[in-house]
């Protein structure tokens, strides 16, 4: 079942100058809001236009796990939940045991924003697009 089945997507009702970009975050991206000091909210904003944000359900869980591994990542969780909520972020549910698989399985019908190598691979060799950080502060798409 596609995201579009899921009332995800654009709709037909939509007219191509309301037609938006729908990006999903992996859990690294969002950490990188407090590690790099970078909004890539604001970034994906600057670079796509209008843009509707998710991210799948596995994400926040594993943010809520590594909010219990001290005091540093605790305040990275913070900010990227905070960040989450501030952008109107839709946490959407997808099947999958993990986060990785669930943007896995969204990679053909959005862009996926991750700097995990492996991620970036798997859904480059499925012919998504990829939004990652390059020098810890620029954006760009491959």
């Amino acid at each position: 079942m596609g995201l579009q089945s899921k009332g995800l997507s654009s709709t037909s009702e939509d007219s191509p100058l309301t037609r938006h970009e729908q990006v999903a975050f992996d859990t690294n991206m969002l950490l990188n809001i407090a590690r790099f000091n970078v909004d890539v909210f604001q970034e994906t904003k600057k670079m796509l236009g209008n843009v509707e944000f998710m991210i799948p359900k596995q994400v926040m869980q594993e943010l809520d796990k590594l909010a219990e591994h001290g005091q540093s990542l605790r305040k990275e969780v913070n900010v990227a939940k905070m960040a989450i909520e501030n952008n109107n972020v839709k946490i959407i549910e997808v099947k999958g045991m993990d986060a990785d698989e669930a943007l896995e399985k969204m990679a053909s019908e959005v862009i996926i924003a991750t700097n995990d190598k492996e991620l970036k691979d798997s859904v480059r060799e499925m012919n998504g697009r990829v939004l990652y950080l390059r020098q810890k502060k620029f954006l760009e798409m491959a």
